[in-house]
């Protein structure tokens, strides 16, 4: 294994949490730090016992990017790509040396893209109340995206994914899409900010106290339906122009015939939360059989895209 070319000056087998540095110019710039396999970061690590996030962020925004800083804001959580969850806090600069610990370091505009897209960035901004009109979530997802932190629900699709699906839908007037596990009505809430009038989505989850809760957020919307019922309930109302498949039974290579017969000759099915091939563990090195059925599909045209570092999606369209 290559060893990283940056030292780390506070290694802790003991921290109690997770603190990362805000610090943002007068011109509106933000301060990142290079990651070792490359990108950059909001400079950030363990809070060490008996230290507050306050106090482990401006340290570690000087040990990371050689920044002096000083709190200048109330904290806010941001959730990194792992899930764990971040006090970041709001530092003004005094200063600034060379990285003792050896990183870059760079200046980005938070809002502008690419940067208003980075996952820390959206957070921040979002906390600030930043977030450019542009790029804010659609109301009915964020209504959905509402309901379900607030229900304590973490399936729902990824903001990538959901953008995705939306720019998808809108190239389907007058089409039937059909998503195959409802949750509490994000990933369909994002197919209907793209759907043109003339479009219709079928929906169709086994949970029937998802599908109560979904329907609630959904139900003003007239292209809509949710049904309560098996993944395959929803096929016989083939075919589709376009079908997410979002719940595992319906995700497996046993089950690729039947949603390839369920699309209309040029509809797309859509999977997601695949892991990128750079962060498979070795459970998966012996390779993935659902990507392997996808890909040799005869009547599947099949893509891979990244839509973050830790996610991928496959985009097949049926050929005949």
């Amino acid at each position: 294994m290559t060893r990283s070319a940056f030292i780390d000056l506070s290694p802790s087998t003991d921290r109690v949490g997770r603190a990362c540095a805000w610090i943002e110019r007068e011109d509106g710039f933000v301060l990142m730090t290079g990651l070792e396999w490359g990108g950059w970061t909001l400079p950030g690590g363990g809070i060490h016992p008996g230290e507050t996030p306050e106090v482990a962020a401006a340290r570690e925004a000087w040990e990371e990017a050689g920044a002096h800083a000083e709190v200048a804001g109330d904290p806010f959580p941001i959730v990194g790509m792992s899930g764990v969850e971040s006090v970041c806090v709001p530092l003004r600069l005094t200063g600034l040396e060379s990285s003792p610990e050896g990183r870059p370091v760079t200046w980005v505009n938070p809002r502008s893209l690419p940067w208003a897209e980075d996952h820390q960035l959206r957070q921040g901004l979002a906390a600030r109340g930043q977030t450019p009109a542009h790029l804010l979530a659609p109301r009915l997802v964020q209504t959905a995206g509402d309901a379900a932190r607030t229900a304590g629900f973490t399936r729902s699709c990824s903001p990538e994914v959901g953008a995705l699906l939306r720019t998808l839908a809108a190239a389907r007037p007058g089409g039937r899409l059909l998503e195959l596990g409802t949750g509490l009505g994000v990933g369909a809430a994002w197919l209907l900010s793209g759907l043109p009038d003339s479009g219709r989505l079928l929906s169709v989850d086994w949970d029937g106290t998802c599908v109560g809760r979904a329907w609630a957020v959904l139900r003003a919307d007239p292209r809509v339906r949710v049904l309560l019922g098996d993944w395959h309930d929803a096929l016989l109302e083939a075919p589709f122009d376009l079908i997410f498949a979002d719940c595992a039974a319906a995700r497996t290579p046993d089950t690729l015939p039947a949603l390839a017969r369920a699309l209309r000759p040029g509809g797309t099915l859509i999977l997601d939360d695949l892991t990128p091939r750079a962060r498979l563990d070795a459970a998966w090195h012996a390779g993935d059989p659902l990507r392997d059925a996808v890909f040799t599909h005869p009547q599947l045209c099949v893509s891979e895209v990244q839509v973050s570092p830790r996610e991928c999606v496959l985009l097949a369209t049926r050929t005949a």
